[in-house]
């Protein structure tokens, strides 16, 4: 645990490890929520996680790291920017880490930056690099 919140965060702070099992179940429940389609990620011999599964991922280490949520503040997903190294298949065992890479302010609005890296366990391979920017606060004008 780095906080009680995510408010709490700051620039230099290590989140995780995490380890998580890609269940076949936890793909195809999460292509549902999405409205993904597609039969690589509902089933068969070859299924692989939606590339957006990484959110899931986050959200983990964060409740981890983080266990009584955002804070006293309303938080906001602002952008994320993914790179994909390799198709997330079913029954990876997966690492989940993070660190925060910048908290700043902005026209009174509060930010945190995080990047995080899923990498299988045994293999050390990198399925994705994320980087994710929160808005934790703000103040009203006026």
């Amino acid at each position: 645990m780095i906080g009680r919140y995510m408010s709490d965060l700051d620039k230099g702070d290590q989140l995780g490890p995490v380890e998580r099992e890609v269940t076949p179940f936890l793909i195809r429940e999460y292509a549902h929520a999405v409205e993904e389609t597609s039969e690589r990620h509902l089933g068969g011999a070859h299924q692989v996680a939606p590339p957006t599964l990484f959110h899931a991922h986050k959200l983990n280490l964060l409740h981890t790291a983080c266990p009584d949520g955002t804070g006293p503040t309303a938080r906001m997903h602002v952008v994320y920017s993914a790179k994909h190294h390799a198709l997330l298949p079913a029954g990876a065992r997966v690492q989940v880490t993070g660190r925060i890479t910048d908290r700043y302010e902005r026209n009174g609005r509060e930010y945190v930056e995080m990047t995080v890296e899923i990498i299988d366990q045994d293999t050390r391979q990198v399925y994705a690099t994320y980087v994710d920017t929160t808005l934790l606060s703000y103040r009203t004008g006026g």
